[in-house]
């Protein structure tokens, strides 16, 4: 029987191959991404970890049980600990001012808000369909690409915290916890969910392009 989250990987092939082959990921794997494009990112991005910690805490709210709030509450140990310290550092390293990225910009808050809402509004399964979109499609595309050559270390190192095999863990945990959590749904709600994951995935195709919005 097909797990649902390989049912979601299918359903909407066509929008992970656009995500996979973005402009900005072809861009990391042939080494030519704009110094700009990333300092864009890196402010976008960083920015974006403030969501993901709100997405993840209410994670643990809606939580079924201790095993799922005692993994949830480690992946918020990691932004708040890990993530946030790693920003504020690649930032002052390339002297990045922030203000100088507003990112007040359509793609970046459809990415923001439209996962927060449904985060906010919505129940465990859409906060776990919410994840697996964003965490699945960035280990694969990044572990593909972390077998070319990065000259900038610093988008070396993006790539390979999200080719490593503890993010692969959390993705995978992600994935596992997805099918056990819709086993029992019926299909009216399995296709709600579906529905969701095809935007997460055209949210992700609009916030990387967004970091271009400067570049011709």
């Amino acid at each position: 029987m097909e797990a649902f989250s390989d049912r979601l990987l299918r359903e909407h092939q066509s929008d992970w191959q656009a995500m996979q082959q973005h402009r900005f990921v072809c861009d990391i794997e042939q080494d030519v991404l704009p110094e700009t494009v990333f300092n864009r990112y890196l402010v976008f991005e960083g920015n974006f970890v403030a969501t993901a910690i709100a997405i993840f805490a209410l994670g643990v709210s809606k939580a079924p049980g201790i095993r799922q709030q005692r993994w949830l509450i480690g992946v918020l140990n990691a932004l708040v600990d890990t993530q946030i310290a790693w920003f504020e550092t690649v930032l002052a390293k390339r002297n990045v001012n922030p203000a100088n990225y507003p990112d007040d910009l359509p793609g970046v808050r459809r990415f923001r808000d439209g996962m927060l809402t449904v985060a906010q509004r919505g129940s465990y399964e859409e906060i776990i369909t919410l994840m697996f979109g964003a965490e699945w499609m960035y280990y694969h595309w990044c572990k593909r690409v972390s077998a070319a050559t990065q000259s900038d270390e610093d988008v070396r190192r993006w790539v390979e915290l999200h080719a490593e095999e503890a993010f692969f863990q959390q993705a995978n945990w992600l994935k596992e916890e997805l099918d056990r959590c819709t086993a029992g749904l019926n299909s009216e709600l399995r296709f709600a969910l579906s529905e969701l994951y095809g935007k997460v995935l055209k949210w992700e195709i609009d916030f990387h392009t967004a970091a271009y919005s400067e570049v011709s």
